[in-house]
């Protein structure tokens, strides 16, 4: 009953989180394991957790993520408890070609990937994809309180709340991070929420509660990433500004002891044990010499800072992998065009004095956001300052995203007369919608496309098997197709690699007649055309090998049938066929057959 009253009155925000989950849940699934940065080191925290009960350690020497607070890996590795993780399908196996392994190598996937990695998902690769499922979740909560934002500054521009959502739910990169395994995911619907009770607390700065719910906030914020803390920041100026409104050191008094209690209870807890295992609060000498590669170790300068705001700039919006998959250029043309028109929409706004017709809580809640945008991005070119250009990514912006998102949305709008608004933020939406789509499907997917099969690809191969060649080759299933205009079968195989075949062993096809004389034959290592030969296989690997044979020189009309089997071909030795342990000959006979007239 509660849905249907919801939906009645707010089908656009329900229209906005089914397509959002659908995007994003479609990005998680398509995305390979561990493509998204830092991933790797962000599931084997959760591993750790599940596993040893305990907070991992830093470790001179060892990379990962033991320095990050551990509020975003706990609920991950609830989520991921169903899992086991002693079951090592999926695990991350690093590609040594990999652009950042520093081998010389440039390709973008960070690990090796196949087939035991697919749906339906097994021990890790299980576990990732129930943390990823938690991260789309935290995605979908932050978008919700985008458009709440946007609805709570401008009631009565309710477009500017669905436009700031759409931008928010249909960022590629934002999809990109929000279906993976990541804390920043945590921290960004903390924050959003965060910017909600600001403008909350500001409407009501006489109630403790929502000082005391503000200061949860921040604790979940630090808890979740030490970034959490320009949560934090905001909150003290919105506080001074209440002080000041309701003269009253009262309000101040409340504010700062409702505020900093959280944040005490907590997070204390956490700095003491930084403290008391690295000899300071934050654990930052460890943490400098593990990650020694990734600090600056020359002063800023304003070319760094060029590099810095285009590369955020960019990665906001869409550079996939581990910052090494570009979109095509008219990508990012678009958003700088869409955010240019919003920025003259502003200043042309505040030329004509709209600004001024603004009622005082819309002035105060553009300023409340204005300034958590200002915030992360003074606490981001501070910390550029001691790091890298590794630390120029786009998402680190995007605990402001829902900010950036109205304030855009607002200057947008104000372009076009108020009557044609719900046209525009319909049409952008659903132009945004058709990039995401485009940049999954067309960019993403292309680039992480690998030479084995996922696992649910066998449930439609027409004609399904088990057979077992030795004990390195299982044969799942076939498809037979007939070119009678150029008198060509082409029989496609099946394969499964039960262990990494020790020898490039090959497959013969014998198109046999009612006699079981031979009449077409081919025969080659399967995988061989598409530069996957078996001796590279892994376990569980599921190969589809094509098989093309000429009958041209058949005569007679007849039932002809199809004769596989698997060979040493420097020996000549055949692998002995099995069906469920039982041995049936060192060949197998399809059922299906060919009959020529």
């Amino acid at each position: 009953m509660w849905l249907a009253r919801f939906w009645k009155h707010e089908p656009i925000l329900i229209l906005l989180v089914v397509t959002f989950l659908l995007f994003a849940g479609l990005y998680s699934v398509v995305i390979p394991a561990f493509e998204s940065p830092d991933e790797p080191g962000h599931f084997y925290y959760v591993v750790h957790l599940v596993k040893t009960r305990s907070l991992p350690i830093q470790r001179i020497g060892e990379l990962g993520e033991a320095h990050q607070p551990p509020l975003y890996y706990l609920v991950a590795a609830i989520a991921a408890l169903p899992a086991d993780l002693d079951n090592p399908a999926g695990a991350f196996r690093g590609n040594p070609q990999f652009i950042w392994a520093g081998q010389g190598g440039n390709d973008v996937n960070a690990g090796l990937h196949n087939s035991i990695e697919t749906f339906p998902y097994e021990g890790q690769a299980l576990a990732l994809h129930l943390a990823r499922g938690v991260s789309v979740l935290m995605g979908l909560i932050t978008v919700v309180f985008t458009v709440l934002i946007g609805w709570k500054v401008f009631p009565d521009y309710r477009v500017v709340g669905f436009l700031a959502g759409a931008l928010v739910a249909f960022n590629p990169q934002f999809l990109f991070i929000s279906g993976s395994v990541n804390n920043d995911n945590l921290l960004v619907m903390v924050a959003t929420i965060a910017w909600w009770q600001v403008l909350k607390t500001l409407k009501h700065p006489n109630r403790w509660q929502e000082w005391l719910y503000l200061g949860i906030l921040i604790a979940l914020g630090i808890l979740t990433k030490l970034s959490g803390f320009v949560i934090g920041l905001v909150a003290g100026c919105a506080l001074i500004v209440s002080t000041f409104q309701q003269r009253s050191l009262k309000v101040f008094m409340y504010g700062v002891l409702m505020v900093l209690l959280p944040v005490a209870l907590i997070t204390g807890w956490w700095f003491v044990r930084n403290q008391a295992l690295y000899g300071d609060p934050l654990g930052w000498t460890t943490y400098s010499q593990v990650f020694a590669v990734n600090l600056r170790h020359r002063p800023l300068q304003w070319e760094d800072l060029h590099h810095f705001f285009l590369t955020q700039f960019r990665s906001f919006w869409g550079v996939f992998g581990w910052m090494n998959l570009f979109a095509p250029d008219w990508f990012y043309q678009f958003f700088q065009i869409l955010c240019l028109l919003g920025l003259i929409g502003l200043g042309a706004s505040a030329l004509q004095g709209r600004f001024a017709k603004l009622s005082a809580s819309q002035r105060i809640g553009l300023s409340v956001l204005t300034c958590s945008i200002l915030a992360q991005e003074m606490y981001m070119i501070a910390v550029i300052t001691q790091c890298n250009p590794s630390c120029y990514q786009g998402r680190y912006l995007f605990p402001v995203i829902g900010p950036l998102a109205i304030v855009i949305s607002f200057g947008l709008v104000n372009f076009l007369p108020r009557r044609v608004h719900p046209l525009m933020a319909f049409g952008l939406g659903a132009a945004l919608m058709s990039i995401a789509g485009f940049m999954l499907f067309g960019v993403i997917a292309p680039a992480y496309k690998t030479p084995t099969l996922p696992k649910w690809q066998l449930w439609f191969v027409p004609n399904r098997m088990d057979v077992a060649f030795g004990d390195m080759f299982r044969l799942r299933g076939y498809e037979l197709r007939v070119d009678t205009y150029n008198s060509q079968a082409a029989l496609t195989l099946y394969w499964q690699a039960s262990r990494t075949p020790d020898f490039n062993y090959s497959v013969f096809v014998h198109l046999i007649d009612e006699s079981g004389e031979i009449v077409g034959q081919k025969d080659h290592a399967p995988g061989e055309s598409i530069g996957y030969p078996p001796v590279v296989w892994w376990p569980g690997d599921i190969i589809a090998d094509e098989h093309n044979i000429l009958y041209k020189m058949v005569s007679g009309t007849g039932t002809y049938r199809f004769r596989v089997g698997v060979y040493n071909w420097v020996s000549g030795e055949r692998l002995p066929a099995m069906i469920e342990g039982r041995f049936i000959g060192d060949f197998i006979v399809l059922d299906q057959t060919m009959v020529l007239h």
